[in-house]
């Protein structure tokens, strides 16, 4: 069933549940203390991932002002946990609970409705919580409603469509990239969905942490990192082709992988690279990065990844896939290497493995491209920046 299918189909039951749940959960609603601020997030989780270090950037640009947290997926795993929960002037309540059984949902969506709209001037943003696109219809015409998107997935069951199928609720859609932002106008346009709405899509790019200096080592073996999840969208097979061709033919180049897709590396590729698991803490994977000289992705479909970026502020070459996204910033041979023709697999492969061979060919020639990626993150990816875009748009200045 297609997600716009299942978004009316769940809304109806939504509507037959609403009077019981004005009956027996407003009462409810009404005894749960009051957050302190105006300021109300509805995040997917928690888990560590570019999207949660997003959300923090965020918080951090409110970090003055009350503000209260629903984590409404369960998380994979608790590494960022504290960093989210630890946040100053900040409430914080897991409720996937209520948000990930159906049954429960039914009623679990009014009862936060209920909840958020006694807060007058309530400003509720979200991202990745497709509990939140559920309680839309239901917040008070007085609540300001923000959702983050960050990329399409290009499938029928893509998040894309919940923010299309909930585009008359939404006071804000946030976007990443220029790319991202078009989807959407072309998304509106085959859906028929009246211009005006386009106007409510802004961008705001997420910034890193820029080191104050290029520290490397430019000496073979050429690092390559990939760090991340895995998942059809990452196609990681393609980029273990790449690198048993490098194992087989004993290249002078290193393989380092951090993150959660190990099971999807064969066993020749694990064996002989630097496997690093999963990183927590942005002190490690600065370090991790300071000692690579490329990052490699060779994903099918991407915004523009947080991966890139902080890699090439510690002076990573950018090999990836010439999407729409990485094309906003990326400059074949200026300040990347771009694998183009993505939806051609065997392509991807061969392409990927001649960039590699290009880069360990000459140190030299790598060193100067490391310094390119590295200043032109100090140009355009500067966090503080976003912060302050971000405190502007919250604070409505």
């Amino acid at each position: 069933m297609h997600t716009l299918q299942k978004i009316k189909l769940f809304r109806a039951l939504l509507y037959v549940t609403y009077p019981l749940a004005l009956i027996f959960l407003y009462p409810v609603a009404l005894l749960k203390r009051k957050s302190k601020g105006k300021y109300i997030f509805f995040w997917d989780r928690y888990a560590i991932g570019g999207a949660q270090r997003v959300y923090l950037d965020i918080l951090e640009s409110i970090k003055d002002e009350e503000k209260h947290q629903f984590f409404t997926r369960a998380a994979l795993n608790h590494k960022l946990k504290d960093e989210f929960f630890s946040q100053p002037h900040s409430e914080a309540e897991d409720i996937h609970i209520y948000c990930d059984n159906l049954l429960l949902r039914l009623f679990s969506v009014h009862f936060y409705a209920f909840y958020v709209n006694r807060h007058a001037g309530a400003h509720v943003f979200s991202s990745n919580s497709t509990f939140f696109y559920d309680v839309l219809p239901f917040f008070s015409k007085k609540v300001t409603k923000t959702e983050l998107f960050h990329n399409f997935t290009y499938g029928s069951n893509g998040m894309e469509f919940f923010g299309l199928g909930n585009h008359k609720w939404l006071d804000n859609r946030m976007v990443v990239d220029a790319a991202t932002r078009q989807n959407i106008i072309n998304q509106y346009k085959e859906y028929h969905v009246p211009e005006q709405y386009a106007q409510k899509v802004h961008i705001i790019e997420p910034g890193v942490l820029i080191p104050g200096k290029l520290d490397k080592e430019y000496s073979l073996p050429l690092k390559v990192l990939y760090a991340g999840r895995g998942g059809p969208q990452k196609r990681i097979y393609l980029l273990n082709k790449i690198a048993e061709h490098c194992i087989n033919n004993k290249l002078p180049v290193e393989f380092h992988f951090a993150g959660t897709m190990m099971d999807e590396l064969s066993e020749l590729v694990k064996s002989n690279s630097v496997i690093h698991g999963e990183i927590s803490t942005q002190g490690e994977m600065y370090a991790l990065y300071k000692q690579c000289h490329a990052i490699m992705m060779t994903s099918a479909y991407e915004g523009f990844p947080m991966l890139i970026k902080e890699g090439m502020a510690c002076g990573c070459i950018p090999v990836v896939t010439a999407l729409e996204g990485n094309k906003t910033h990326m400059r074949h041979m200026e300040n990347s290497l771009l694998i183009f023709s993505p939806e051609d697999e065997d392509g991807v492969v061969k392409q990927g493995i001649e960039h590699i061979e290009y880069l360990r060919a000459d140190m030299q020639r790598t060193e100067a491209l490391c310094g390119k990626a590295y200043h032109y993150a100090q140009e355009h990816f500067n966090k503080d920046v976003f912060i302050a875009k971000y405190r502007a748009f919250l604070s409505g200045e």
